[in-house]
């Protein structure tokens, strides 16, 4: 905040909210043109929760005082209250903020949430390394720093970052998670599994920490340490449609394949629309060679999905076991129209000489069909009696 002692004095003496916006507008009809007025009204405002009316106070304030920091950092604020579409505009008035108070740590913090509401990774990070200079002892900067570092790729700096916060808080239950998922990608299981099992320890009834356990020894490929922690999970929250689609990849990859659509169905349950665990089912059926089901399985996943090639392709695969060759062919042209929009040509040859080949049998199954119903005509017609001339 940054107020004129006139206002400050007011705000300390009255601490109602209606009777600080009395005693500042009060103060205002005398100093109309003081701008941290504004912006201290616009804070009070924004604490109830009224950001178009604080927003109003901010743009009137920098009006007055263009090179008031604050403002421009509140400003920020409002626009973000008002909601995810105005991040950009947010943005704008976090750079201008820092323009003027290059070492603003609160602006440069919600610059973050606004480069990463508008996913831009890598303003993101410079922001972040910029942060850390200017607190580097700050445990929740590190954390961000080290996330942003994982999806960058950097696997390495995002473990230090990890690690980091570990040094400040040795039971940061987050970056115990994330620094197992950073050695799970590394590949370091026992280190990946001892730092997650810690997590589970110091928050035994944190759903996460149970999935993220069984992930990374599904990753390890110690399938049943994995179903166990999952089990766990479910037990803690039973309604989360992830965990069941966790439990079927672990029977997948434990070729119980049963088992595993046994798991599909449940997250269903919990989630009818829930694709991840229609597209797992229908590959599980597949393997199963349980054509029906998997043809039934990938027509549901298409009405989620309008255009992926690949469901058209393997519903393509499930209709020519079934003999439909027919349905298999139109299902294999919307494949490789969806492949050749994509620029996928491999793809697209390989569905048109499928397709192709779905045709031929089509036409061969049309014909025999006509040649069936017209034997039919002919044989009703012998058994018909002789009409008397």
């Amino acid at each position: 905040m940054f107020l004129s002692t006139p206002i400050q004095s007011i705000l300390i003496e009255v601490k109602p909210p209606n009777e600080s916006i009395e005693a500042i507008d009060k103060y205002l009809d005398a100093n109309p043109t003081d701008a941290a007025a504004w912006n201290a009204k616009a804070v009070i405002l924004a604490n109830q929760e009224d950001f178009g009316g604080a927003l109003r106070c901010l743009d009137k304030a920098i009006r007055l005082d263009q090179n008031l920091a604050g403002a421009h950092t509140n400003r920020g604020r409002m626009l973000l209250a008002l909601g995810r579409n105005r991040a950009r505009e947010a943005l704008k008035a976090f750079e201008r903020a820092l323009e003027l108070k290059p070492d603003d740590t609160d602006a440069l913090a919600d610059m973050v949430i606004a480069l990463r509401i508008l996913g831009d990774l890598e303003g993101e990070f410079k922001a972040l390394a910029r942060l850390i200079k200017l607190q580097p002892e700050r445990a929740e900067i590190w954390l961000r720093l080290g996330a942003v570092e994982f999806k960058r790729g950097r696997l390495d700096k995002a473990l230090m970052c990890f690690n980091k916060v570990l040094e400040i808080d040795s039971e940061s239950v987050s970056a115990l998670l994330q620094r197992a998922l950073v050695l799970a990608a590394l590949e370091e299981w026992n280190a990946a599994i001892k730092s997650a099992k810690k997590a589970t320890k110091l928050d035994e009834e944190n759903v996460d920490t149970w999935r993220i356990l069984g992930d990374v020894y599904l990753k390890a490929e110690q399938h049943r340490s994995a179903m166990k922690a999952f089990e766990r999970a479910a037990q803690i929250d039973p309604e989360d449609a992830y965990i069941p689609i966790a439990m079927g990849m672990t029977a997948f990859e434990s070729n119980r394949l049963k088992d595993a659509a046994k798991h599909f169905r449940r997250a269903l349950v919990r989630d009818a629309k829930n694709t991840t665990a229609l597209v797992n089912l229908g590959m599980v059926y597949m393997k199963l060679e349980d054509w029906e089901k998997a043809r039934t399985t990938w027509e549901q996943v298409l009405t989620h999905v309008k255009n992926n090639p690949d469901i058209y392709d393997v519903l393509a695969v499930a209709k020519a076991r079934l003999d439909d060759f027919c349905g298999a062919q139109e299902a294999w042209e919307n494949a490789r129209k969806l492949y050749k929009k994509r620029g996928d040509k491999s793809n697209s040859q390989r569905v048109t000489e499928l397709g192709r080949a779905a045709r031929v049998n089509c036409s061969r199954i049309k014909k025999a069909i006509r040649e069936q119903k017209e034997q039919e005509r002919q044989l009703k017609r012998q058994r018909s009696p002789s009409r008397v001339r």
